[in-house]
C-alpha cells in the first residue's frame, strides 16, 4: 500500500485491474532505475569515474518524471518517457563501454518491458520501442560511436561492473515477468469466472425453458379442467327442475371456482418469487402466522382443523413478508387440505424458533401422509402424488423456490397415514 501510495495518487480511478498492473509496473521500473543511478553514482565516485555523473542525473531526472507522469493519470506519457529515457542512457553507457560491461543486456528487459507495459492492444507502440533498441545496438556496435568522452576504466571496474548489471538485470527482469505472468494469471482467473457465469445462466435458462414448457401444457389443463366442468354443471342446473340437484349442482360449482381461484393465487405467487427481489423487513412471527390462519379458515374446510402454535409473542425475523407469508398459506393449506377423514381429530403444530445463525420453522399435521415412492419428487412443478389430489401441483413447488430464493432449506418427513412434517430453516 506504501508503494502503491508513492506510484499512484490514492483517489486516481483506474478501470481495470490489468491497467493497474501495468500502471504499478511503470512505478516499479522508474523506482529502480532511480535506484540504480542513485548507486552508480556513488559507486563512480568511488572510483573518481567523472564522466558519467550527467548521465546518471538524466535517468534519474526522467524516471522521476514518469513517475510524476503516472501519478496524475498520463500513463500512456509516462510509460514513453520511461522507455526512451533508459533506452538513451543505456546507448550511451554502451557505446562508451565498447560493451565491456555487458550493459547492452539491459535493451533485452527495455523491449520486454515495452509488451508488458503496454500489452497487445497497442503492441505497435511496443515493437517500436524495440526496434529502437535494436537500432541504437547496432549503430553504436558498428561504428563505436559514443557522445561520452572515450577513457579506458580499470579491470576491477569492469568486472564489478559485470556482475553488478548481472545482479539488477535479472532483478529487472523479474519485476517484469512477475507483472506479465500475474496479468496472465487474472485474465484466465477473469475468463473462468465468466465461463462458470455462463454454465450457471445456461444451466438457469434450460431450467427456465423446461419449466415454460410443463407450465405452458399443465396450465392450460388445469385451467380448462374446472372451466369445462362449471360449464357442464351450469347446462344441467338449467336443464334440471329439482331444487336439490340445483342446489348440488351450484355446491359443486362453488368448489370448482375455488380451485380455479386457488391455481390462480398459485401462478401469481410464482410469478412474483421469479421475478421480483428480496426485499427483508423485521416481522412478527406469530402475528403473521395468526394473520394466514384467519385467512385459511374463512376458506372451504370439510372438517374442523385444531391448531396449536408455540410461537413466542416477541419473536421477530428479519426476512421478506411477502415470501414468508406464500410459505405459510401453501404448508398450512396442505395441512387443512389433506386431512385424514379416518381420525377423530385433525390436528396441525405449528413452532417456530431462533438459533445462532438461523431462523427454524416447522408445521407438523397427523392427516394422510405422503408414501416414501413420492416423497423425493413433491417439490417438483405440477407433480401429483396422486391422480385423486385436490391441489394444482404448484404449492410445494412454490415453496421449494420461494424458500431458495431466501437462500434457506426446506426438509420433510411423512409417514403414509400418520402425517407430514415439513420444517423450514432460513439464514439469519
Amino acid at each position: 500500500m506504501t508503494l502503491r501510495q508513492i506510484i499512484l495518487r490514492k483517489e486516481l480511478a483506474i478501470s481495470s485491474d490489468v491497467d493497474l498492473r501495468r500502471a504499478m509496473l511503470v512505478g516499479y521500473l522508474s523506482l529502480l532505475s532511480i535506484s540504480i543511478s542513485f548507486f552508480y553514482l556513488v559507486y563512480n565516485i568511488i572510483f573518481a569515474i567523472e564522466d558519467s555523473y550527467l548521465s546518471y542525473i538524466v535517468l534519474m531526472s526522467g524516471s522521476t518524471l514518469s513517475i510524476w507522469l503516472n501519478r496524475n493519470g498520463s500513463h500512456f506519457v509516462a510509460k514513453l518517457v520511461f522507455l526512451f529515457t533508459t533506452n538513451f542512457v543505456v546507448f550511451l553507457f554502451s557505446a562508451k563501454a565498447n560493451f565491456e560491461t555487458d550493459t547492452h543486456f539491459y535493451y533485452i528487459i527495455i523491449s520486454i518491458s515495452a509488451f508488458v507495459l503496454f500489452g497487445y492492444a497497442r503492441r505497435w507502440v511496443a515493437i517500436g520501442v524495440t526496434f529502437l533498441s535494436i537500432g541504437l545496438f547496432v549503430f553504436s556496435f558498428i561504428t563505436g560511436f559514443s557522445i561520452l568522452p572515450d577513457s579506458a576504466y580499470p579491470e576491477s571496474y569492469i568486472r564489478s561492473n559485470q556482475l553488478i548489471n548481472f545482479v539488477l538485470g535479472t532483478i529487472a527482469s523479474c519485476t517484469v515477468m512477475y507483472i506479465m505472468i500475474k496479468l496472465n494469471f487474472l485474465s484466465e482467473g477473469k475468463l473462468k469466472l465468466k465461463q462458470e457465469e455462463v454454465t450457471t445462466q445456461n444451466q438457469a435458462l434450460q431450467k427456465a425453458n423446461e419449466e415454460l414448457d410443463r407450465f405452458v401444457y399443465s396450465a392450460s389443463h388445469d385451467l380448462r379442467a374446472p372451466l369445462t366442468s362449471i360449464l357442464g354443471l351450469t347446462n344441467l342446473a338449467r336443464q334440471s327442475k329439482d331444487p336439490a340437484e340445483v342446489e348440488q349442482c351450484l355446491q359443486l360449482i362453488n368448489l370448482r371456482v375455488h380451485r380455479l381461484d386457488e391455481f390462480i393465487h398459485d401462478i401469481i405467487d410464482f410469478s412474483r418469487n421469479s421475478r421480483t427481489s428480496v426485499q427483508k423487513e423485521n416481522i412478527a412471527v406469530l402475528q403473521t402466522v395468526e394473520h394466514v390462519l384467519d385467512t385459511l379458515k374463512h376458506s372451504v374446510m370439510e372438517r374442523p382443523i385444531e391448531f396449536e402454535v408455540n410461537i413466542a409473542t416477541d419473536l421477530h425475523w428479519q426476512t421478506d413478508p411477502s415470501r414468508f407469508t406464500i410459505i405459510l398459506s401453501n404448508l398450512i393449506g396442505n395441512a387443512i387440505k389433506y386431512f385424514d377423514r379416518a381420525k377423530e381429530r385433525s390436528l396441525v403444530h405449528i413452532v417456530a424458533s431462533n438459533t445462532l445463525t438461523s431462523y427454524r420453522l416447522s408445521i407438523r399435521d397427523n392427516g394422510i401422509g405422503i408414501p416414501q415412492e413420492h416423497q423425493a419428487r413433491i417439490f417438483e412443478m405440477f407433480y401429483r402424488a396422486s391422480d385423486t389430489s385436490k391441489g394444482s401441483g404448484l404449492g410445494l413447488y412454490i415453496v421449494k423456490e420461494t424458500v431458495d430464493k431466501l437462500s434457506g432449506s426446506i426438509q420433510v418427513q411423512s409417514v403414509f397415514g400418520q402425517g407430514s412434517e415439513f420444517t423450514i430453516t432460513l439464514p439469519r
